[in-house]
């Protein structure tokens, strides 16, 4: 009776035991049994190496599920078919695409969904299509892995460049070259006293071509503004000028129109007058002239006169009193 008491004990704790192991394996594992999942396939024109069923599923680097198959496509072997099951809550829309990475060193591949924009509608089967199909695009890694037999021959044709650039001859000019900037250098380190004189001449010479640029640049601002004061000074005059011009111009204008005026009424006069001037020339020019000559003579006589006046005033009212006494 006790050793088949202790059977039913050990079957229930070993029991016990396998269920308490079962979920913390789901739990482990974070599979969810009751899930939701919506089917999705992808193709590749790639290889898929390290890709396996069971393989996760990520978007953006978060696991929302798993490869359920692979196969090839038999209609065209150029295309590797893969489906994956996703979380039916995660939004997979129209421009989401789907990359192959790897994990780390191991080699293990995964599923990286990338993309996806709000507006964007959702991703739905098109016409004869049993389940969605995510575009694909090759990733880093695989670029790099089909470009490697390409870098690989040039790099090849690299390093027989290199061994023909480095040969005997060329290794000997590259020891010369060092040894001659060996040389150069210690000659520039046994002169290092005059290497910093000459720096230190140079950098007082730039302070002085410093100040000397200064100051030609504020007697040039002098003579700038001694120039402008000039021209606006020369301006003004040119100005004033203009006006005395403009003056002496509208009078020298009505001078002229006062001249061709007096002209005009001169030329009138003379034309009304015609016949009296005629006489006067042919006879009363005569009798003006003998007029005049007989003037001076009375002005000479005159003259003669006022000079004896001042001369011997009482010799109007007494005579010549100078003449002796007169006799019969």
């Amino acid at each position: 009776m006790e050793t088949r008491a202790s059977y039913v004990v050990v079957g229930v704790f070993v029991f016990a035991m396998f269920a308490a192991g079962m979920g913390f394996v789901v739990w482990l594992g974070k599979v969810e049994l009751d899930r939701d999942v919506a089917t999705y396939e992808i193709t590749f024109e790639e290889q898929v190496t390290g890709l396996s069923v069971g393989s996760p599923a990520r978007y953006r680097g978060i696991p929302v599920g798993q490869v359920t198959d692979i196969t090839i496509d038999p209609d065209n072997i150029e295309i590797i078919r893969v489906r994956v099951e996703i979380d039916s809550k995660v939004p997979i829309k129209r421009d989401v695409y789907a990359t192959l990475e790897s994990q780390g060193l191991t080699g293990v591949g995964y599923i990286q969904l990338a993309g996806g924009s709000k507006d964007a509608p959702l991703l739905a089967a098109r016409p004869g299509d049993e389940v969605p199909v995510l575009e694909s695009r090759p990733s880093v890694l695989q670029e790099v892995a089909e470009a490697a037999p390409e870098i690989a021959s040039q790099l090849v044709v690299l390093v027989n460049r290199a061994n023909q650039l480095l040969n005997e001859k060329n290794r000997t000019s590259i020891q010369n070259t060092l040894k001659n900037l060996e040389s150069v250098s210690a000659i520039l380190a046994n002169r290092s006293t005059e290497i910093e004189a000459i720096i230190e001449n140079a950098h007082t010479t730039m302070l002085v071509l410093d100040e000397t640029v200064a100051q030609v640049g504020g007697d040039i601002s002098v003579m700038s503004e001694e120039i402008s004061q000039t021209m606006a000074t020369t301006r003004g005059t040119v100005s004033a000028v203009d006006a005395e011009i403009a003056i002496v111009s509208a009078d020298l204008r009505d001078t002229l129109q006062n001249v061709s005026k007096a002209s005009d009424e001169a030329a009138t006069l003379i034309s009304e007058n015609r016949e009296a001037v005629n006489d006067f020339a042919e006879t009363g020019l005569y009798e003006l002239t003998e007029f005049l000559v007989e003037g001076r003579q009375l002005m000479n006589d005159l003259d003669r006169l006022v000079r004896q006046v001042e001369a011997d005033p009482a010799r109007i009212l007494f005579g010549n009193r100078n003449k002796g006494v007169e006799t019969d």
